[in-house]
């Protein structure tokens, strides 16, 4: 029978995905999809959560669901014990009834002796003392942790009173979880953020008026000793330095005004990119639209007349569109699930787990005196 885990495994490795890689996409802890991959279901609590989780993984990795799942209820189904009936079952010469005897004699036997076992050692009531043992270390388990975090993506799951350290700018903030029941609280610096399952905050940290820091809440476990919370956490990039690096200026400044006039400047004249891909041509620049859909898991980042930006983690069928006057700015961690529509224009991003960026601008053509809208791509 075919392994669903080496299949999953394979299939990761043919794309050059690593697990950090998949556990950022799909929102999947690492440590689940090694068990996965291991078909060691025994670590992963419950039947839903691992159809789940095997579901959201294959569609990651372009394969068909369906399929995989049907190869794990297979797996269960030969590892079920065979009916008492297929054990009784003769399969070769006629048995005597002496042996039918016997062998009933032999799980009566058995029967009252498991039964002895579990009413007097197993089932037997345990002294306070070996009851509050088990408490303590319980507990203890689960004293509170202080993580530092300083990926650009990390899903895992905390406990109650866990601390979190995130580093800014040479400075690091901390939010720690200070109440998990039906909803979760955070102390973060200047006050208190209240959150229920599914929902998503993005935070300024150091009160800079910027978004620094994304919390997508999974998942809660109030139910046990040690309450938990299954956190999301992505670092919001500031996307300014590519659009400084290629035009050799500093940002403009909002409050001065510099921004809305670089936003409606006249797109000075400048040589064709490599690789650049025209879209349309026309005397002068007029405002255009570029919508952006997803097929998959995908983290994404845009900027637009070098004004509006925003950076998101997106899913499987969402799609927004962006309106702009002279360039759009496009960041893409899986290239392959991405597609654009530049001016009515349909148009592939590029391969599975590749990251690139992409321009879509207005350029003067100095000699024909015409304005060409052209996507450009800078790896």
């Amino acid at each position: 029978m075919e392994s669903v885990g080496q299949k999953l495994r394979e299939t990761r490795e043919h794309h050059n995905f690593s697990l950090e890689q998949v556990a950022r996409d799909t929102h999947i802890s690492k440590h689940y999809l090694e068990a996965l991959e291991a078909e060691d279901f025994s670590t992963i609590p419950g039947e839903t959560y691992i159809i789940g989780f095997l579901r959201n993984y294959a569609e990651y990795l372009s394969l068909n669901p369906e399929e995989i799942v049907t190869l794990y209820k297979n797996i269960q189904i030969q590892e079920q014990p065979l009916p008492m009936t297929e054990l009784l079952e003769p399969t070769g010469p006629k048995t005597s009834p002496r042996f039918f005897i016997l062998l009933v004699i032999l799980l009566a036997v058995l029967g009252a002796g498991g039964y002895l076992l579990y009413r007097y050692v197993i089932a037997a009531p345990k002294p306070a003392r070996q009851r509050a043992e088990t408490v303590r270390e319980a507990v203890e388990s689960a004293r509170a942790e202080e993580f530092t975090f300083q990926d650009e993506a990390m899903t895992r799951w905390f406990n109650l009173e866990d601390t979190i350290g995130f580093a800014l700018n040479g400075n690091t903030y901390r939010l720690q979880i200070i109440n998990i029941d039906r909803t979760m609280t955070v102390k973060v610096p200047g006050g208190t953020l209240d959150m229920t399952v599914g929902q998503d905050r993005q935070l300024d940290v150091n009160g800079d008026g910027r978004n620094d820091l994304r919390i997508l809440l999974n998942d809660l476990d109030a139910a046990g000793v040690a309450k938990r919370a299954n956190l999301s956490l992505y670092k919001i990039t500031k996307a300014t330095a590519p659009l400084i690096a290629e035009t050799g200026e500093s940002e403009p400044d909002a409050s001065s005004g510099e921004a809305e006039a670089t936003a409606v400047a006249e797109p000075v004249a400048v040589e064709p990119a490599s690789g650049a891909l025209p879209i349309t041509t026309a005397a002068s620049p007029a405002p255009f639209r570029v919508t952006i859909s997803f097929r998959g898991y995908c983290l994404f980042r845009y900027l637009v007349d070098n004004d509006i930006r925003e950076e998101r983690f997106f899913h499987k069928g969402e799609s927004f569109s962006l309106d702009a006057k002279n360039e759009v700015q496009l960041w893409v961690s899986n290239a392959g699930v991405v597609r654009l529509m530049v001016s009515g224009r349909d148009l592939e991003v590029g391969r599975p787990g590749a990251v690139t960026t992409k321009q879509v601008r207005w350029r003067r053509d100095e000699s024909s005196g015409q304005y060409v809208l052209e996507v450009v791509t800078r790896e």
